[in-house]
């Protein structure tokens, strides 16, 4: 729990709700004046025109009508209290208050507020018990005219213990409501913190696993579409990258193990015979050497090309490019070849819509395509490259020969590294160009298909291969 409290987000989430609180209290302070104050204004605005009204019925009547008014207002019991004092006697001569509050009399000519027992009556106008009330006031001496010895105290009054019930109940129920604020912000803050802690220990059980060497974890997500799911989707493809540059750097470390030992020892050993033959033999074996080592460096070169693909260093900055002139520079540049070898290079194309992708490595896919077709399609005469549209703005690139084809449980397999079928043991080869081709389709996102170029013919010898590369739109789709 403690854990919870030093979290981001749970300060955060103090920092807001304290700020909310400060909205609210400012707002109820707003409200509190806008109404109590207006209501304060109001009964001192009555109780100015009461005095203005006693004041003038004073003036033309005399206070007998005075006494009179006074006394049939006291009977309405209604929230008004008023107060005739005769002086320099001081007798009460009217109103419903039994004593002139000590507060009057500091404040003559202006408000005080004081307070004052009332009487509290039954139905039947008995009198059962005493209230104590809240009443604002004023008191003002009439004269009947300046100079004159004998005056009139007046203290009119508005009985405000409703109001100021009133305002404390308010006042009560804004501070149950602020400490209702604070207690379900700090509620909201515990369970988003912990929200966010659990996705947070996801991460870092994640980065835990894969320091100690298991690169096949990844962070879960929640499927939220949040901040937090998109930045895990990152992190994971982040992972997926580091995995592949590892695996990558491990493949190329066994491959070159694996290819170096076999051509060492047989250099090894040829050198060592020819130490002990002639002059023709020594060259013979130097000859062999060399042809030996030219064969580790074209492998050497593969292994190295697929593990940059793969790690998408080769690949650089993809850019929309035209499959369709890529495709028309590369048979031109192979047309020769296919003559010598006696096939017939044909080139079909279609307008197509640019896809992203790398110039240099796409060329690279056709010439490997085009090279395996003219070693391996042994007995045939035709070769055809083709381009053509596909579906949702799909490009599909093919190469296609009438040879002997491969059989469709061999198909997964040649596009694996140093997978050579019986039939092709014999030619040259390392069995890396289609893996080669393989590392620069996944690097475009394109998906590679083979099949039979002559479904009819599956009993003859004579099936063909279409070997296809279908690249994705420009838009990722």
């Amino acid at each position: 729990m403690l854990r919870l409290f030093r979290t981001t987000s749970f300060r955060f989430t103090l920092v807001f709700v304290l700020l909310f609180t400060l909205a609210v209290g400012i707002l109820g302070a707003v409200v509190y004046r806008a109404s109590f104050g207006a209501a304060a204004r109001q009964t001192d605005q009555t109780i100015d025109g009461e005095l203005a009204v006693l004041a003038d019925l004073f003036s033309e009547s005399g206070p007998g009508m005075l006494t009179r008014v006074i006394r049939q207002r006291t009977a309405w019991r209604d929230d008004s209290i008023y107060m005739l004092i005769g002086a320099p006697s001081g007798a009460v001569l009217a109103g419903n208050l039994t004593a002139l509050p000590p507060e009057a009399l500091n404040t003559e000519g202006g408000f005080f507020d004081f307070a004052f027992e009332r009487p509290i009556l039954d139905a039947a106008g008995r009198e059962i018990g005493i209230q104590q009330r809240n009443a604002r006031g004023k008191v003002m001496r009439f004269r009947s005219a300046p100079g004159v010895q004998q005056s009139f105290l007046v203290v009119v009054a508005r009985d405000i213990a409703a109001r100021d019930d009133l305002r404390a109940s308010l006042v009560n129920v804004l501070v149950r409501m602020l400490a209702a604020t604070v207690a379900l912000g700090v509620i909201i803050g515990i369970l988003f913190s912990r929200s966010l802690l659990s996705q947070v220990e996801a991460v870092s059980r994640t980065a835990r696993a894969i320091r100690g060497g298991d690169l096949t974890q990844r962070i879960p997500r929640t499927g939220a579409g949040d901040e937090l799911d998109h930045l895990s989707g990152n992190l994971n493809a982040m992972l997926d990258q580091i995995e592949r540059l590892m695996t990558g750097m491990r493949d190329i470390s066994d491959n070159i193990a694996h290819d170096l030992r076999s051509p060492l020892t047989r250099i090894r050993n040829r050198l060592t015979d020819a130490m002990k033959g002639d002059a023709n033999d020594k060259e013979q074996a130097l000859r062999a050497t060399l042809d030996d080592t030219e064969r580790m460096l074209v492998t050497f070169n593969a292994l190295l090309s697929i593990a940059r693909i793969r790690s998408g260093e080769s690949a650089g900055v993809m850019a929309p490019i035209d499959l369709v002139a890529i495709a028309e520079e590369m048979a031109e540049l192979y047309e020769p070849a296919a003559q010598d070898a006696g096939f017939e290079l044909v080139l079909t194309t279609a307008p197509t819509s640019p896809v992203n992708g790398s110039r240099e490595l796409v060329s690279q896919a056709i010439a490997n395509f085009l090279d395996n077709a003219l070693k391996y399609a042994e007995g045939g005469t035709r070769i055809e490259l083709k381009v053509v549209p596909g579906a949702r703005g799909k490009a599909e690139l093919s190469v296609t020969d009438d040879g002997p084809g491969v059989d469709p449980d061999d198909r997964s397999r040649i596009l694996e590294r140093y997978v050579r079928l019986e039939k092709s043991r014999t030619t040259p080869g390392s069995g890396l160009g289609l893996s080669l081709v393989a590392a620069i389709a996944q690097a475009h996102g394109a998906k590679i298909t083979l099949q039979d170029a002559n479904p009819s013919a599956k009993n003859d010898t004579r099936r063909g291969l279409r070997i296809a590369m279908t690249f994705p739109s420009a838009d990722g789709k």
